[in-house]
């Protein structure tokens, strides 16, 4: 089984966030888990603090803020 790129906990910035969600708040969101990998891209579930849910992202569209 392949690793992830990021793992739960890690701090994250959306690529592209004027594309996301209109309600999406802007700034750092942190990795929850990554969901079981499908025929699409790899997905993750993300968490902004400032918000009680989670939201699903695309690999693609997340960039690594701390290593």
């Amino acid at each position: 089984m392949a690793g992830f790129k990021f793992t739960a906990g890690q701090h994250v910035s959306l690529v592209g966030a004027q594309s996301f969600s209109a309600g999406a708040p802007r700034g750092f969101y942190r990795i929850v888990t990554a969901l079981p990998k499908g025929a699409g891209p790899q997905q993750y579930r993300v968490r902004s603090d400032g918000e009680a849910h989670d939201r699903v992202v695309d690999e693609v569209r997340l960039e690594a803020l701390d290593r």
